[in-house]
């Protein structure tokens, strides 16, 4: 006998109600991070940001690769880097010009007209 999608319905909810309530409930946050166990380096953030159309098929095309990574994660790589590096860049880039004597008297020359 072929029984109606209701009462299928039925038996299916009542399943489901009979695994819920032997379900153990955890405690309200069970699942947050212990406070100074994440830093902003390992917590991602979901945004919405518009990218150039060559810019997102080129990282696309990377991430089609075999074993490439996804391509969102290799955007975020190539971030990470200019992150890490740019303060790097900025430090060498203030010692070069401080070290350069060529520069240095035009400096002098410049603000002795000021």
């Amino acid at each position: 006998m072929l029984k109606t999608i209701e009462q299928r319905k039925v038996k299916t909810l009542t399943g489901i109600d009979a695994e819920m309530s032997r379900m153990k409930r955890l405690p309200r946050g069970t699942f947050r991070a212990k406070t100074g166990a994440t830093s902003p380096a390992n917590c991602k953030v979901k945004i919405t940001m518009y990218l150039d159309a060559d810019v997102l098929a080129y990282f696309k095309e990377r991430a089609a690769q075999p074993n490439a990574a996804p391509y969102q994660t290799q955007i975020n790589n190539e971030l990470r880097k200019i992150v890490e590096n740019g303060a790097k860049k900025t430090a060498s880039v203030g010692r070069d010009i401080l070290n350069d004597k060529k520069f240095l008297k035009a400096l002098k020359k410049k603000l002795e007209t000021v």
